[in-house]
C-alpha cells in the first residue's frame, strides 16, 4: 500500500531528526526533515482514502508516526540542550499526555468517542508550530533568533497548556467508560 509506505517513511525521518536536534546538526536541515514528516503526515491520510487504502494497521502506523515525530523532536530539543527548564517540561507534556490517551485508548476501545475535537486541532497546530520554531530559532542570529525562540517558548506553553485540557476530556471519558463497563 502506498499509502502505509508513506507513512514508515515519514516516521523513519524521526531518527535523523532526532540526531540532528540532540548532536547539534543543521537545524535548517531539523527543520525541513521536520516540516517534511508534518507534510507527509497530511499526504499520507489523504492517498489512504484516495486509493481506499484505509485499514487499522495504516491508522495504527499513523499515529506511531505522530507521537514519533513529537518525541524525537521534543526529546531531540532537551536532549541538544536547547529547551531547558519550564520550557522542556512543557514540550514533556506533549510526550506524557500521548502515552496516557494511547493506554487508555488501550483500555477503552472506541469508548472514549471523537479523538480530535477543535481544542485538539488547536493544540497540534500550537505544538506543530512551536516546535518548528524552537527548531529554527538558534540559527537565526541575534534580536531575530531570540524572538523566534520566545515566540515558540510562548506556543510550546500555550500548546502545552491545551494538551493538559485535551487530557483531563480524554480521562473523564475515560471514566465514564469504566463506570459503564
Amino acid at each position: 500500500m502506498v499509502s502505509n509506505a508513506i507513512t514508515i517513511f515519514r516516521t523513519l525521518l524521526t531518527l535523523p531528526l532526532f540526531v540532528l536536534l540532540a548532536f547539534g546538526g543543521n537545524a535548517w536541515a531539523a527543520l525541513a526533515l521536520f516540516l517534511g514528516a508534518g507534510a507527509l503526515d497530511m499526504v499520507d491520510g489523504k492517498v489512504a482514502r484516495a486509493r481506499n487504502e484505509t485499514s487499522a494497521f495504516g491508522a495504527m502506523i499513523d499515529l506511531v508516526g505522530d507521537r514519533l515525530l513529537t518525541f524525537a523532536a521534543v526529546t531531540g530539543l532537551i536532549a541538544g540542550g536547547v529547551i531547558t527548564g519550564v520550557v522542556a517540561l512543557a514540550g514533556l507534556i506533549l510526550i506524557v499526555r500521548d502515552l496516557i490517551v494511547a493506554s487508555l485508548n488501550e483500555a477503552l476501545p472506541g469508548k472514549l468517542g471523537p479523538r480530535v475535537g477543535l481544542v485538539e486541532k488547536i493544540k497540534i497546530a500550537a505544538a506543530f508550530a512551536s516546535i518548528g520554531l524552537l527548531i529554527v530559532a538558534p540559527a537565526l542570529s541575534g534580536d531575530v533568533g531570540a524572538g523566534i525562540f520566545q515566540a515558540g517558548e510562548i506556543v510550546l506553553g500555550i500548546a502545552a497548556g491545551l494538551t493538559l485540557v485535551t487530557l483531563v476530556q480524554s480521562w473523564m471519558r475515560a471514566l465514564r467508560a469504566f463506570r459503564e463497563n
